[in-house]
């Protein structure tokens, strides 16, 4: 399972580099093209925070760490996580069996939200490019923050020791 996912997760990556000339990213819906290969390339309406948000635990996982997370957003195809109305209404939307690194969606509107996993996957990628830095000759990734404009954001950081979020509904 945790091979497959951290597949999920340089997916994208390959296929930005195998993508052919011309093709328009999705601009519509999704932040995730379903028909085209992913474009992953900087968007301005996206801030990212490393160190934020301070109520939550400081933490500094090494990045592999975060691939299983990441990985299983990623693979969530159509699949949305609900979050119901904030604001500040968080919940766990993907992390290691055990606890630890993780990484949360919450919802700042006033009425709930559906969001794909994918897409909290595309958010996760950007708090985790931003965050990375060197440590005694390894990637570590500090906890951070990633804003979308439709008031919701995506949060990686420490779960604690209760997962409640490694698996996707309805695969084991």
């Amino acid at each position: 399972m945790k091979t497959y996912s951290a597949l999920a997760f340089i997916s994208p990556i390959l296929a930005t580099v195998v993508r052919l000339p011309h093709q328009p990213a999705n601009s519509h819906g999704s932040y995730l093209n379903r028909t085209h290969p992913v474009n992953l390339e900087p968007r301005d309406d996206i801030t990212v925070l490393c160190g934020a948000p301070p109520d939550y635990p400081d933490s500094d996982y090494p990045a592999f760490d975060y691939s299983y997370p990441i990985g299983l957003l990623l693979s969530g195809r159509d699949l949305k996580l609900h979050v119901d109305a904030g604001p500040k209404k968080c919940k766990q939307a993907a992390c290691n069996e055990g606890g630890g690194a993780g990484v949360f969606l919450c919802n700042d509107q006033s009425n709930a939200i559906d969001i794909l996993y994918t897409d909290i996957g595309f958010f996760a990628q950007r708090v985790f490019e931003k965050c990375k830095h060197r440590q005694d000759g390894s990637d570590y990734i500090q906890e951070g923050q990633a804003f979308n404009p439709d008031n919701w954001n995506v949060i990686l950081t420490d779960v604690g020791s209760i997962c409640t979020a490694s698996s996707l509904p309805g695969f084991p």
